[in-house]
């Protein structure tokens, strides 16, 4: 309770005074100043204004905590008995006094409660239904004409909505694509070389939309593969792993070189897959999609698209094969720079491309293959769901026999297009809240990216409709469509080496939707600990889309923490998981490269249940409108729901006067991850007989550390004054850029462009994260080398650069160093 003594007041002098705030009051010689002019020594006039200069300077320092004080007691004489003093006393104004600055009173002011139910009534199903039926009229592949036609439609409807800027930014970049003369196949040959069957060149049309632009539909292909016609022995490599090429080299004596291997999508990016195959010798890699994971129900016309979701015998994935989807390199032929007009461009022989052929093929096709070849039979786990034993092959049942690769895939310099947008912010203009989702699709990508499109073009509206009502949030907003995703991560990898430097010192969050809608399952999440507050936060106000729960599960958090629980107490389910990110998205380079927290969020089906790796149309010809309008989200409110979510987490990063960061969450994760790696590979460092500068248990220690001062630095943030603006922006400074403290400017062990060294992607699986990524690179294998002392003295070097990097986070949370 403040004192009496700690309000300022004066007495009123006239009846005829205003009683508005002076600052002469403050002046202890108004005397002096009110002497006549006359007679005045030029010394006085000196000394006179450095003592106005000197209570100037008193006045701006005392002032803003007096006038707080001066508020807090005239609320309370507001409701306080009548003071019986035997003077009446005028009380300074009230902080909305007209004459403070409106900047200061918009700064120390919190958010305004109403915009969350603003945007969860505004966000409309219908206007997101009819958003993706747009998008996905025709096919866009990025690099094509729909690509500068779909970007000049979201810039065109941006302006509408009343953005405050927007602009359709290029890059000229490195692009693959299959010779629609000569399509790519995989064909069977007999002993004279004849045609026993060969693969489709394009998927069977099973709906209008698809028949009508059967001519625009991009035939199946890998971006970036190698053109070829590799010509040999059909063997079958189950998912690609290193482990399975193991079992096929060490446990069966098998002899790789120059084979073609065929293998199952899932468990790992397809791109690792052709990898694995390129560094065992392997002349060409043939991609399907199993029927055990893709057609569940069955491969009859009635258990699969279009009359259920599953993938039907004449589907196939396209995708990217190129490698550096977690290293933050971009363009090919720029890596780590953006690829602008004068920028230096590597030819492409020198670029890190994969050097063999690789084509994906349905599982209908895949079934001639498979059933031609012989061999021992493969273990129960490589079985499938193709009638028939899959064997490993390394020969045919038919002597003579060979299978042959006809691959013309090219690359190509094209254009590609960013559509940036912004809501400029009113008190920090200079912190960007960034949404990202990418546009461009392998054909009509109605699940992806176009769910996430037409999810963010509702947002946008919403939020145009609160700007134009008057709202406008305390940091800048920036919406951002990407394009090239799908090619390697490419339009998002570009514009943040572009705007690498401001960025690092500017971005809050980054939060991003892939997609928007893959299942009605339950919300999911992945992201960084920064991002934990802010997912839980949002997901506890937006209400639940399914009818049948929404009684006794009323929000998205609900539904979230019963199906994906991150950890159960006595049977009861803590709080929701939140994935740690891998890569495959347009987060990576925010992350991994500049450090700025990041997030991705969907609604999903049950993979527990499934085992998906993915929805079964993915990347599909198959993946429509009329898959999206008629199966999987009919009334679009799962749509609605990830939109209001969305549109929450960028109001309360965008508007709180403090973060919703709570870094309780990333000491508990990075001790989390500190113990997963004692209990791996504690035992095999102590069997090394290595002596190392820094161990495991020295890094545990500085995770602890780090923990203790979080803390204490978070009950600091709770307690700060939110009308100090300074003490305000330092500790949203601090929980900001905390992110930045895990970069190292060598970044990881064989992995310079990812900066980020304690949370990145798996090298095993570059689609999954982990927490310490490049001791699980080092260590990964470790035991089966003939030499490791070139190795283990790499784990040494990183180890001690983790417990630097651990220490220099913890002193980022003081005030000093």
């Amino acid at each position: 309770m403040e004192t009496e003594r700690d309000v300022l007041y004066m007495e009123e002098e006239d009846a005829n005074e205003t009683g508005d705030w002076d600052p002469s009051m403050f002046n202890s010689n108004q005397s002096t100043s009110k002497r006549k002019q006359r007679g005045v020594s030029l010394g006085i006039c000196i000394l006179s204004s450095l003592v106005s200069l000197a209570v100037g300077a008193l006045f701006g320092y005392f002032v803003p905590p007096m006038i707080a004080r001066t508020r807090q007691h005239h609320d309370a004489l507001a409701t306080a008995a009548p003071l019986t003093t035997a003077a009446p006393l005028t009380v300074l104004p009230s902080v909305a006094s007209e004459k403070f600055p409106e900047a200061y009173l918009r700064a120390i002011s919190d958010a305004d409660p109403t915009i969350s139910g603003k945007i969860m009534s505004n966000v409309k199903s219908e206007n997101i239904r009819e958003f993706l039926r747009n998008f996905t009229s025709a096919p866009h592949l990025a690099g094509e004409e729909a690509d500068l036609a779909q970007a000049q439609y979201v810039m065109q409807k941006w302006q509408e909505f009343g953005l405050d800027a927007v602009e359709i930014v290029s890059y000229d970049v490195l692009l693959s694509f299959p010779d629609l003369a000569t399509p790519n196949s995989v064909s069977l040959l007999n002993d004279t070389g004849g045609t026993v069957f060969q693969s489709a060149e394009k998927e069977t049309s099973l709906t209008p939309n698809q028949a009508e632009e059967e001519a625009n539909i991009v035939p199946p292909f890998l971006a970036y593969s190698a053109a070829g016609s590799p010509k040999g022995m059909l063997v079958y490599v189950n998912y690609g792993r290193l482990s399975d090429y193991d079992f096929l080299t060490i446990n069966k004596s098998m002899n790789l070189t120059g084979a073609i291997m065929i293998c199952r999508y899932g468990k790992i990016f397809r791109g690792e897959k052709v990898h694995n195959a390129e560094t065992r010798g392997a002349a060409g890699v043939i991609i399907f999609s199993d029927p055990i994971t893709y057609a569940q129900a069955g491969q009859t016309p009635e258990d699969v698209y279009p009359n259920t979701w599953w993938l039907p015998p004449t589907g196939v994935q396209r995708g990217t094969v190129k490698m550096d989807l977690g290293m933050g390199e971009g363009d090919p032929l720029t890596p780590g720079y953006p690829s602008t007009e004068h920028a230096y461009r590597l030819k492409e022989s020198d670029a890190a491309l994969p050097t063999i052929p690789a084509h994906p093929i349905s599982y209908g096709d895949a079934y001639h293959f498979l059933a031609a070849i012989g061999g021992d039979v493969a273990p129960d786990e490589w079985q499938g769901g193709l009638d028939l034993n899959y064997t490993l092959g390394g020969q045919f049942l038919t002597p003579g026999w060979s299978v042959q690769m006809s691959v013309s895939t090219s690359n190509q310099r094209k254009k590609t297009y960013n559509v940036i947008g912004r809501i400029e912010g009113a008190v920090e203009p200079d912190r960007y809240v960034v949404l990202g989702n990418h546009r461009d699709a392998w054909v009509f990508g109605a699940v992806d990216p176009s769910s996430g499109t037409a999810a963010l073009m509702e947002l946008t509206r919403v939020l145009g409709v609160l700007t134009k009502d008057g709202w406008r949030p305390r940091r800048t907003i920036i919406v951002c469509s990407w394009g090239a995703e799908e090619a390697g991560l490419i339009g998002s990898t570009e514009w943040v080496q572009e705007h690498a430097k401001t960025l690092k010192e500017r971005a809050v969050v980054y939060l991003n939707v892939d997609i928007a809608v893959q299942g009605n399952y339950s919300l999911r999440g992945a992201g960084t600990p920064t991002t934990y507050q802010g997912l839980y936060s949002a997901a506890k106000k937006v209400p639940n889309p399914n009818p049948d729960l929404i009684d006794s599960e009323p929000t998205l958090y609900d539904t979230w923490q019963r199906a994906l629980p991150a950890n159960v107490t006595d049977g009861v389910p803590r709080r929701p998981r939140v994935r740690t990110l891998g890569t495959g998205s347009d987060y990576t380079s925010f992350l991994y490269s500049v450090g700025v927290p990041s997030c991705d969020f969907r609604y999903t089906y049950n993979s527990s249940s499934s085992e998906l790796d993915s929805y079964p149309l993915y990347h599909s010809a198959y993946e429509t409108f009329y898959l999206v309008d008629k199966i999987m989200d009919p009334t679009f409110e799962y749509s609605a729901a990830v939109t209001k979510f969305w549109g929450e987490m960028a109001r309360d990063y965008a508007d709180s006067i403090i973060l919703p960061i709570d870094l309780t969450y990333y000491a508990d994760a990075l001790l989390l991850g500190v113990r997963t790696l004692q209990a791996d590979y504690a035992a095999i460092l102590t069997d090394s007989n290595v002596t190392f500068p820094a161990s495991l248990d020295v890094l545990q220690e500085e995770v602890l550390n780090f923990q203790t001062s979080v803390e204490k630095f978070m009950q600091l943030t709770k307690d700060v004054d939110h009308e100090d603006i300074l003490a305000v922006r330092k500790v949203n400074d601090q929980v900001m850029l905390l992110e930045r403290a895990f970069l190292d400017s060598d970044g990881l062990p064989g992995r310079s462009y990812t900066k980020h060294i304690v949370f990145g992607p798996n090298t095993q699986n570059s689609y999954s994260g982990t927490a310490f990524p490049g001791l699980y690179d080092l260590l990964f294998g470790i035991e089966e080398l003939a030499d490791p002392t070139e190795r283990w003295d790499a784990v040494s070097k990183h180890l001690a650069v983790l417990v630097y990097t651990m220490q220099a986070a913890t002193g980022t949370l003081g005030s000093s160093i």
